[in-house]
């Protein structure tokens, strides 16, 4: 293990956990960048969030780094071995001059049109993916030293900070964003103005695929989306989900389900179904079921919502209270 000095990570991870929750979120990156400094010479950096089909960045931070990078590089994105790396091995540390000979770099159009003007000389970067949205988060820092490659050494001590940095930066941005006025929602996301996920609970992506059951991926159904960019609202969604905007993140809540929002996932659909005017046995064949189950279930839901029959049922799914 070529790692560098323990005690010396473990104080930077620390860092993060102890001083990092208390940074404000606009100033985090650099904040947290400072502190991998102490461990990890560079000159540049960028941070941020990526998606992968279609391949585009998102909520990019550049740290000493000129933005017209930001223009540059979409024009050389599949040509960049170094990307592709990180994509094939989510969570492992990158080392360029593990990729490449200083002599073949220098030859390619990436170097040549895009490196040699932003200084990006040597390269070390990590990239996750994020759980729930699917979206890669990564940080490459850069040397701007030709004569100075990254050793394996600061490679293996990258990776192991960066599940730390991004937990971090997680809490820090949720801390943030989630100062919403009235009482806690289980059902919640945080997305950007384009729709792409950036947090949800469990109970938020639960009722996307009930309500979307084709849904998948890092952006949201197209009718929710229409909520938080700047096109016409779905009515629909928007009878569903309260929006928030947290400045460049929104922040969406599921409003009540009323009703069916007392039965499980089987009795919604049934009762749903029921009240649509569909017979036991055309319900037992749509799911897979008996009809005797079927009644069963229908019973419990006449319980559940104080019903007593179809009139009274479809009546109360209308209320939405």
């Amino acid at each position: 293990m070529l790692m560098l000095d323990a005690h010396a990570l473990n104080k930077v991870i620390l860092g993060f956990y102890r001083e990092g929750r208390e940074v404000p979120l606009a100033s985090f990156q650099e904040w947290a960048l400072e502190q991998i400094q102490s461990l990890i010479a560079f000159e540049s950096a960028w941070w941020g969030n990526a998606a992968a089909d279609p391949p585009e960045l998102h909520e990019i931070h550049l740290h000493n780094c000129d933005q017209g990078i930001l223009d540059e590089y979409p024009h050389y994105l599949e040509q960049d071995f170094f990307r592709a790396a990180l994509i094939a091995s989510p969570g492992v540390s990158v080392n360029m001059s593990d990729l490449t000979t200083r002599a073949r770099y220098v030859r390619t159009p990436l170097y040549r049109e895009l490196g040699r003007r932003f200084k990006v000389e040597w390269s070390l970067g990590t990239l996750l993916i994020e759980p729930t949205s699917s979206l890669y988060e990564f940080l490459t820092v850069w040397r701007h030293d030709r004569k100075r490659p990254f050793s394996e050494a600061e490679r293996q001590t990258k990776e192991l900070l960066m599940p730390h940095l991004a937990e971090t930066h997680r809490t820090v941005r949720l801390r943030h964003v989630l100062k919403v006025p009235g009482p806690p929602n289980r059902e919640w996301a945080l997305v950007d103005i384009r729709g792409f996920l950036r947090e949800a609970s469990p109970a938020f992506v639960s009722r996307l695929r009930q309500q979307w059951p084709a849904w998948s991926g890092s952006r949201l159904p197209e009718p929710l989306a229409s909520l938080v960019g700047a096109g016409p609202v779905d009515a629909a969604a928007a009878a569903q989900f309260d929006v928030t905007d947290c400045g460049q993140l929104r922040y969406l809540s599921g409003k009540s389900a009323g009703a069916l929002g007392q039965l499980s996932a089987r009795e919604r659909e049934i009762a749903v179904r029921y009240a649509r005017g569909e017979t036991y046995s055309a319900i037992a064949a749509a799911l897979s079921l008996s009809p005797p189950t079927v009644r069963n279930h229908i019973a419990h839901c006449f319980r559940k919502l104080a019903v007593n029959n179809k009139v009274e049922l479809v009546r109360r799914l209308e209320a939405k209270e």
